[in-house]
């Protein structure tokens, strides 16, 4: 949806072609695009001469003689076009301003959202569109304003600027720009934004605008402010739209989370979120030191909970026993039988597959479950297939312990030389599969007393950024 910058930058470049010229006669293709009586909206704006063009948040405000105003907002998908008399029209236009000269202004609107609305210049200010726009991040000149609108709201705080009432003028794409330059994680609550992190939310917001008003706004997929113009600041965005590639600052990847229902990228390590507990995925190559990583964080003082041990409580468990022996066609009694188990996968990949989605929602239940009864300031879950099974996005940070080939052989081989090779087959994967995708990487070739002291500047770390 063009924001802000975009319909400032359709106002500078309509403001240059329009002003001056009179209406002839008015095409209404879409009723349903025009709030009020479209016979009304063709005779009112008739003879009528456009005489500027201003905006009220994302917005664009026609002012004509004789007191016409014309309010339009063009929602997902509506432009305005101009062009000679003799052109043609695209299949989208859905109004059509035919002008006393050689030219019309076309409304095109592919997906119907955008609206068009008749008002004075005494009222629109006070039409029910506008009446709820709020302040736009130029006009706030005392930072308590933010502070005040956001008191008790428990609203996350990326939802808490799409609300055009609080602020106008920030949409998804921006929003997510702000937050990134304030160094704010989307789903911090409203309420426990700070002064002076609002004083950095209303500083990078006055920042980020002005710069893609200057750039023309950006392009997105099938958006341009104007036919044969594109805007330029898609190049300059630092976070939106960057999902899986590295942060410019930290160069941990993006996160993709959908806040409100809209897409959110942010730098999970820039951003941290600092509401308690911080919840850390924890997984890594077989034979790596997982287990042992989650011993020092419990020694830390971290509260832990391992997948593998919610399994072996799951196996034991009279309905998750049936799903399975259906699946096996086994009669185990008390337990299932994880050997018995691992040679039939191994055999049978889609039988994993199968048993996966028995055992992983139940799995994802009690993480969830610990998570909202554990209060420590952190918590770390170990899960060793965490991107396999998509619980990555569960945790604020994701943890991958990795070693050497070399390494990880001689340690499976002390653990159980005669079924280490079925272990690597069961779940090897190589150490760039975690380092592409972790935020922090616990690299386990040395010593166990390298590895605590890795461990403790990880967790004091994270500590810092939650204090």
């Amino acid at each position: 949806m063009p924001e802000l910058p975009e319909v400032e930058t359709i106002k500078n470049i309509l403001s240059q072609i329009l002003i001056g010229k009179k209406i002839e006669s008015v095409e209404i293709r879409r009723a349903k695009t025009i709030l009020g009586h479209p016979e009304v909206f063709e005779q009112t704006l008739s003879g009528r001469t456009i005489l500027s063009l201003s905006r009220r948040g994302k917005y664009l405000i026609f002012h004509f003689d004789r007191d016409v105003v014309m309010l339009s907002h063009l929602r997902m998908e509506g432009k305005f076009y101009l062009k000679k008399k003799n052109e043609d029209i695209s299949e989208h236009a859905r109004v059509i301003f035919y002008f006393a000269d050689s030219d019309k202004l076309c409304f095109d609107d592919s997906r119907c959202f955008g609206i068009l609305k008749l008002s004075t210049e005494q009222t629109y200010m006070h039409e029910k569109e506008l009446k709820k726009v709020g302040l736009e991040p130029f006009e706030i000149k005392n930072v308590d304003y933010l502070l005040q609108k956001a008191n008790g709201k428990n609203l996350p705080i990326k939802s808490f600027l799409l609300d055009q009432s609080v602020m106008a003028g920030l949409g998804n794409i921006y929003a997510d720009e702000v937050l990134f330059a304030s160094k704010i994680h989307p789903l911090t609550p409203a309420k426990n934004i700070s002064k002076n992190e609002w004083q950095d939310i209303l500083n990078n917001s006055i920042k980020v605008l002005n710069k893609a008003i200057e750039q023309g706004g950006s392009t997105i997929r099938s958006y341009h402010p104007s036919q044969g113009i594109d805007g330029n600041f898609q190049v300059l965005l630092q976070a939106y739209g960057k999902k899986d590639q590295p942060c410019p600052n930290c160069h941990h990847l993006f996160h993709f989370t959908k806040v409100g229902g809209r897409g959110t990228t942010f730098c999970p390590f820039c951003q941290m979120k600092k509401v308690k507990p911080l919840t850390i995925g924890l997984t890594g190559m077989i034979g790596a030191g997982k287990s042992l990583v989650l011993e020092y964080f419990k020694r830390l003082g971290a509260s832990i909970i391992s997948s593998d041990m919610i399994v072996h409580k799951l196996y034991e468990r009279a309905d998750v026993i049936e799903q399975i022996n259906a699946l096996l066609d086994t009669n185990q009694k008390d337990k299932i039988d994880i050997d018995l188990l691992r040679n039939k996968v191994a055999k049978n990949p889609q039988m994993r597959k199968r048993i996966e989605r028995i055992v992983h929602p139940l799995v994802k239940e009690e993480i969830l479950y610990f998570i909202r009864h554990h209060h420590n300031d952190i918590t770390v879950c170990e899960v060793p297939l965490l991107f396999q099974s998509g619980f990555d996005t569960l945790f604020d940070l994701n943890l991958a312990v990795v070693c050497s080939e070399t390494i990880q052989l001689e340690r499976l081989k002390k653990r159980n030389p005669m079924s280490y090779q079925q272990l690597l087959l069961f779940a090897y994967k190589p150490s760039e599969f975690y380092t592409k995708k972790a935020d922090l990487i616990i690299v386990n070739d040395g010593d166990e007393t390298l590895l605590e002291k890795e461990v403790s500047k990880i967790f004091n770390m994270v500590q810092s950024r939650l204090n």
